[in-house]
């Protein structure tokens, strides 16, 4: 179970002080070390083409979907966004990729919060499988938060 789903079983945050943290301040190049189960659910993210049309909004669940889209798009375009785990630099576009995203997406409204409704399907005029996606980020996602928080 990885830390975003142990928090949304308990229904909210935990606020552990830093000192008692096992997050790391930064992204580890121990790709061997990620969990069986998340290193099974990754497979690179690719270029979407989404065109941001906005008809899959809203989402009842609060994701902004053409912001997650657009993003992966973006970091596509400016040579950060993840290949293979064991791509050689992985960790260093990783380490972008999180931070970035992080910053520019709320925790609300990322891809983490899709339930695959399928409320999106049918919508997309470039007939992108929006919850896929979704679920294709989330991976990256979690794989990137695992390496960052690793116990030591």
């Amino acid at each position: 179970m990885t830390r975003r789903q142990w928090l949304a079983r308990v229904g909210g945050a935990v606020v552990i002080p830093s000192f008692l943290s096992s997050c790391r301040p930064d992204i580890s190049r121990n790709v061997g070390a990620i969990g069986q189960r998340l290193s099974d659910a990754y497979r690179p993210v690719e270029k979407n083409g989404c065109v941001a049309c906005d008809n899959c909004m809203p989402c009842p669940y609060g994701i902004d979907i053409p912001s997650n889209l657009i993003f992966v798009d973006r970091a596509a375009d400016d040579g950060y966004l993840p290949a293979a785990l064991d791509s050689p630099d992985f960790a260093e576009k990783g380490r972008e990729f999180l931070a970035r995203y992080e910053n520019k997406i709320p925790d609300a409204a990322q891809t983490q919060k899709c339930i695959g409704c399928g409320e999106c399907l049918g919508t997309c005029p470039v007939e992108i499988d929006i919850p896929e996606q979704m679920s294709v980020i989330t991976a990256l996602t979690d794989v990137l938060r695992d390496l960052r928080c690793q116990q030591l």
